[in-house]
């Protein structure tokens, strides 16, 4: 971890228990992004209370996980730091600067000079074959691991490095809170595309028994049978869904529970993975560390299941450079 994350540790103390702001203002933030009818149940704040707990500090662990902030603070370090491994060029950080909302508000608010902010991207590697230097020899045909990155988005920028780590941990609790309530609303979903189904299935019947009448007459009750057995046997099972769900969301403990879960379980749905890469001779981002001679750049990618990945990098920025940028 690094000496940036001491001086969080030595503010806010040692123990995990210390390390946590006011539950009471993490649960809110949980429940303003969550099912209204959470608030229902009897004692939800109780209830919810030890997975809030286990998932802020497991956030707060994933948080210390990130590298050190890369100092961007002057022209030449804003080239060296951001733009040579994470931009395609300079214009491209320039018009990156340009429609980041969070970054263009802050920066309006005249904050002082110097502040950190997360730069989060999405990822992608492709495979290459070109020439690498091993010593003082050059072997062509190698196959490389590049890395590009696309959809920069600038996040939490903030005076003090204790403001910006606070934030995250906010925000990363937030995404998790939505993720319980996609799956709430996913089922809520899956409900209305069931009614709409057994109002379909229900109209399809009657007419299938008026059919089943007429092939009877026409010696064709075999098949009239079957066709009314199939549609039946589907409306059949359209109400046992419908009748599952029912059930469920009736209770206002379903969706406390739902929330319970995806907390409970942050450890295996929020993940994080570091990633080593460097900029080789020709200034084409390859993955993994770099040897003696050159700078290993690293990025941390913070998973959520198995949808969503973005890798991560704390900046130390200057206003006015940036300002500069632009």
């Amino acid at each position: 971890m690094g000496s940036w994350f001491s001086t969080i540790k030595n503010k806010l103390g040692k123990t995990s228990a210390a390390t946590l702001p006011g539950m009471e203002e993490a649960l809110e933030l949980v429940l303003a992004n969550s099912y209204p009818k959470i608030r229902l149940v009897h004692g939800y704040k109780q209830k919810l209370q030890p997975a809030l707990e286990f998932a802020w500090q497991h956030i707060t662990r994933l948080i210390e996980t990130l590298p050190d902030p890369l100092d961007a603070t002057s022209d030449e370090m804003l080239f060296v730091q951001l733009v040579n491994p994470f931009f395609i060029d300079s214009a491209h950080l320039k018009k990156t600067l340009r429609n980041d909302p969070d970054l263009s508000q802050f920066l309006s608010q005249n904050p002082p000079d110097l502040f950190y902010v997360l730069l989060t991207m999405d990822r992608k590697a492709k495979t290459i074959f070109g020439a690498q230097l091993k010593g003082e020899i050059v072997v062509k045909d190698v196959a490389l691991k590049t890395i590009g990155f696309s959809d920069h988005k600038f996040r939490v920028p903030s005076t003090k490095i204790e403001d910006a780590t606070l934030a995250l941990r906010k925000g990363v609790l937030q995404i998790l809170a939505h993720w319980a309530l996609e799956k709430i609303l996913e089922e809520k979903s899956r409900e209305e595309e069931l009614r709409d189904l057994r109002a379909e299935m229900t109209t399809k019947l009657k007419i299938l028994e008026t059919e089943r009448q007429a092939m009877v007459l026409e010696w064709r009750s075999e098949t009239a049978k079957q066709s009314y057995g199939a549609a039946q046997k589907m409306l059949e099972e359209i109400e046992k869904e419908l009748s599952a769900i029912k059930s469920k969301s009736l209770k206002a403990d379903y969706y406390l529970e739902e929330v319970e879960c995806v907390l409970a379980g942050a450890k295996e749905l929020l993940t994080a993975e570091m990633v080593d890469m460097h900029l080789d001779h020709k200034n084409i981002l390859l993955e993994g560390p770099a040897d003696e001679t050159h700078h290993t750049i690293r990025a941390l990618d913070i998973k959520l299941g198995q949808t969503l990945c973005r890798s991560c990098v704390l900046l130390k920025c200057s206003r006015q450079v940036l300002l500069n940028c632009i």
